[in-house]
């Protein structure tokens, strides 16, 4: 499989500011076997020249170590199109075991690494970002992976960001058009009771599906209809009846007073 040059095209396509590195379509470690997914990073240095360590490596790591770095104002710094060093050992479902490098794209996000220091528009660059690259490749947001998720080395990155909700914002950005009219107001992040940061739309999602879910078992499917094992009775009236039959006092079988 070719690799990657289509990279800064499919961002700024999705609205993203880009900066192109000389020479980024001719480095890497080779070319890439094919293309499954993106894996998600944190730099753990948080300054403004993070993207000079990707891109020329360590004493102990030759450059590239990533695709792209993120910077902390939601722009795209494009490093290279060929293989990069910064997946490491691990397994995700439908990815080689430990031989991640030659099939997913890296981002390194500009963080300090301790959760504290992202941004909002750099949180919503991240997950266009990973939607827009996702979406070119036909693949959706199960194939958006954190590195700790991957990784059988401990890795911890990116940490302050809940993968699962990060994940239903991926999804949700890969549904709708490239670029597209967006409501601002949902990308508010706030720290919530784990400490990961999310916005005010994944929040909102995830209230709607719960109190959703609790209403159908308290209820039953058809919204206070009853469950057919309990008796075509929600939940409540399941308990009253027990506890009426056990003589409880205070519980009554309303299916029986009815009658």
């Amino acid at each position: 499989m070719s690799d990657p040059l289509w990279l800064a095209d499919v961002l700024r396509a999705e609205g993203l500011r880009v900066i192109e590195h000389e020479g980024w379509q001719h480095r890497g470690h080779g070319d890439f076997a094919d293309i499954r997914g993106v894996l998600c990073h944190h730099t753990a240095g948080g300054g403004e020249n993070d993207w000079r360590i990707v891109q020329y490596g360590r004493p102990d790591l030759e450059g590239p170590l990533a695709q792209l770095v993120l910077e902390r104002d939601g722009s795209y710094r494009v490093i290279a199109a060929g293989v990069c060093w910064h997946a490491g050992r691990g397994s995700w479902p439908g990815w080689p075991t430990d031989d991640a490098n030659y099939h997913v794209i890296g981002i390194e996000a500009v963080s300090r690494g301790d959760g504290s220091d992202w941004t909002p528009v750099q949180l919503d660059a991240y997950k266009r970002g990973c939607a827009a690259i996702l979406r070119h490749i036909g693949r959706d947001a199960g194939d958006c992976v954190g590195h700790r998720e991957y990784s059988s080395e401990g890795k911890i990155d990116p940490t302050g960001i809940d993968m699962g909700a990060f994940r239903l914002d991926v999804q949700a950005i890969i549904e709708s058009t490239p670029g597209g009219h967006r409501m601002p107001a949902l990308e508010e992040t706030f720290v919530n009771f784990r400490g990961d940061t999310v916005t005010l739309g994944t929040a909102i999602r995830y209230i709607d599906e719960y109190v959703n879910d609790l209403r159908e078992q308290v209820g039953g499917p058809i919204p206070l209809k009853g469950w057919p094992q309990l008796g075509d009775r929600t939940l409540v009236d399941a308990v009253a009846a027990i506890g009426a039959e056990l003589g409880i006092e205070g519980f009554t079988d309303l299916t029986k007073a009815q009658k």
